[in-house]
């Protein structure tokens, strides 16, 4: 199957690249890392004006009118310049209000996240609970959620957060205000210096979006697809930066880019890439065209996961000392790098899902 972009699909690519490119560099990202709130609000009121933030969203909500694949190249543009924006929790949110909410939702929130005025995002995550169809938080019979969630991002940004509970009926999805009554926000830092929120629900309203597990199993794979683009941007900016510097650094009077054991490093981080990359595109093309999406997904974050892990141990080693100083950016690709790595899953939780597939010859879509 041919997975190169269409014009349409380039253009997108390009626009998102140019706009990050050209605003997100070293000096502005230190800039942003060196207040509260890890948000580059300019970039992200940018990528809106372009039409970038609700690319998959309804036309009739001022969206794109695109999809999945749309969204992930904007995502993957995200993770090649690091820029801390909200696209990613945004764009799962929104997808889930635009098919599962009513018209009423929609129409108060989907403009806003089209507009760049109103950031939603996702909080699916628990301590030790890796099936997101099986939540330790609580619905009501009124919608009231109790419990935790873990690693929420853009917390502090977001109006909105969609969750995953056990309700009345089962599991299934709800829509929770995060000024509301009965919700309570501690912030911490990831491994990446994000700030990321523990949210405290103590019979917090809720309005529920869809129960059972389908719903929830269609927003997972929407949020695992949007978490590989992401990656693959990291890694792929990770390694242009190794290269350029490999071309640049002399040792013994030539470039470290002309000694074989150099280039054959490079080259196996661009296997690993190019592996995510195929991965990840046909999941998401898969997602686009209704079709079984999950074991591309897992192999995907494999990818992402073990894969990436070796890249970023490539570019450290090839950059030597000056890897680990933060006042050049290398840092930050293996801080992002990290912190996706193990999101909705590192890459033994995935092969340990492959492997159960292979011994049942059906691949679930949660951990074994």
């Amino acid at each position: 199957m041919d997975f190169n972009l269409n014009e349409r699909e380039q253009a997108v690519s390009d626009l998102a690249n140019q706009i990050l490119g050209d605003k997100v560099d070293h000096d502005r990202l230190k800039e942003i890392e060196a207040g509260d709130d890890w948000f580059a609000a300019t970039e992200w009121t940018l990528l809106a004006d372009a039409g970038l933030t609700g690319i998959a969203l309804p036309e009739a909500h001022g969206g794109g009118g695109l999809g999945i694949i749309e969204a992930g190249l904007v995502c993957e543009a995200v993770g090649h310049h690091v820029a801390p924006v909200p696209m990613l929790p945004t764009t799962v949110a929104a997808l889930a209000v635009a098919e599962f909410g009513d018209a009423a939702t929609a129409a108060e929130l989907l403009p806003g996240v089209c507009d760049g005025s109103r950031v939603l995002t996702v909080a699916m995550i628990e301590h030790l609970r890796e099936d997101l169809a099986k939540p330790g938080l609580v619905a009501g019979d009124d919608g009231a959620l109790t419990g935790t969630k873990s690693v929420v991002e853009f917390a502090q940004q977001a109006t909105h957060a969609v969750v995953n509970a056990i309700g009345p009926d089962g599991v299934g999805l709800y829509l929770v205000e995060l000024g509301g009554d009965g919700v309570s926000i501690e912030m911490g830092v990831s491994t990446r210096k994000e700030p990321v929120a523990e949210l405290a629900f103590t019979d917090a309203p809720a309005t529920l979006l869809a129960t059972g597990e389908g719903p929830v199993r269609w927003l997972e794979a929407r949020y695992l697809g949007l978490v590989c683009a992401t990656q693959l941007g990291v890694v792929e900016g990770q390694l242009r930066l190794t290269a350029s510097y490999a071309s640049e650094r002399e040792q013994f009077g030539r470039p470290i880019a002309t000694f074989q054991a150099v280039t054959q490093r490079l080259a196996d981080c661009f296997i690993q890439i190019e592996g995510l990359r195929l991965q990840t595109q046909s999941a998401l093309w898969r997602i686009a065209n209704e079709a079984d999406p999950w074991e591309d997904l897992r192999i995907a974050k494999w990818f992402g996961s073990e894969g990436a892990h070796f890249v970023a141990h490539g570019a450290q080693h090839m950059h030597g000392g000056i890897g680990v100083d933060v006042d050049y950016p290398l840092h930050r690709f293996t801080l992002w790098n990290k912190h996706l790595e193990v999101t909705l899953g590192a890459g033994n939780q995935q092969l340990r899902t492959i492997g159960a597939a292979l011994a049942t010859e059906e691949l679930p879509a949660t951990p074994a």
